[in-house]
């Protein structure tokens, strides 16, 4: 494990599978204290301890990113267990797919709060602090579908959309400052999200090449600010 002054908070939400626990695994060998976040507490007490099993610190919170009150708890546990917020990862997401006059209103409201709602409820904890010791990284996990879109996926294509649309006007409230906010686009990425569907895993994207993309993001020099790293799998 590396010990030195280039380590940083870094804070996960969805991270207790696919995209979020891959980019804790890829970052824990460098010394880094993680914040990881979900619902589900059996799955994130395995991601704690391999964390751990790397030689980092990582504490976990259960909630629900959509939720006002559990983000104010979760964000008061962050202050008292590691003090700041170097690197915010926005991971959780939730994606519901058909013919748009398929998709129920709940699942409409399910995308929106999650996709949407939680990323702005998260921002506006973590950018006061950034703002006020002028440093910090935001990444937002978005989607190929939030630069295009397809058939099927509406509602899911309009949240990214929301998403890609609040991170690039943060982008410009943040200019003279060294505070950075950037997206990751990958498009079908094969984690626990497609378990149980009827689609081919073998030309989609990995975890790993997500969480790759987030370690370039939170290592680039001051001199770099990313925009976005857009993602495309290699074997379509």
């Amino acid at each position: 494990m590396k010990n030195d002054s280039n380590a940083k908070t870094i804070v996960i939400t969805g991270a207790s599978s696919g995209i979020g626990r891959e980019i804790a695994l890829e970052m824990a060998p460098d010394g880094h204290s993680f914040f990881l976040m979900g619902r589900n507490r059996e799955r994130l007490e395995d991601v704690q301890k391999e964390v751990e099993g790397l030689g980092a610190k990582a504490v976990i919170g259960i909630g629900d990113v959509s939720e006002e009150g559990a983000v104010d708890t979760l964000y008061s546990k962050i202050q008292q267990t590691l003090g700041t917020v170097d690197v915010f990862v926005a991971n959780a997401g939730v994606g519901h797919f058909g013919n748009l006059e398929t998709l129920s209103i709940q699942q409409y409201d399910e995308q929106f709060n999650t996709n949407v709602r939680g990323v702005f409820l998260w921002l506006r904890k973590v950018l006061p602090e950034m703002k006020s010791k002028n440093g910090g990284q935001i990444i937002v996990t978005s989607s190929n579908l939030g630069l295009k879109t397809s058939a099927r996926a509406s509602i899911y294509a309009a949240t990214k959309h929301a998403v890609q649309a609040m991170v690039w006007s943060l982008r410009d409230e943040l200019k003279g400052t060294l505070v950075k906010a950037a997206t990751i686009n990958p498009g079908s990425v094969d984690t626990p999200w497609f378990d149980g569907k009827d689609v081919d895993r073998s030309t989609m994207l990995s975890a790993r090449d997500v969480a790759k993309a987030a370690r370039l993001i939170i290592d680039q020099a001051e001199t770099s600010n990313i925009d976005l790293v857009h993602l495309m799998p290699g074997k379509r």
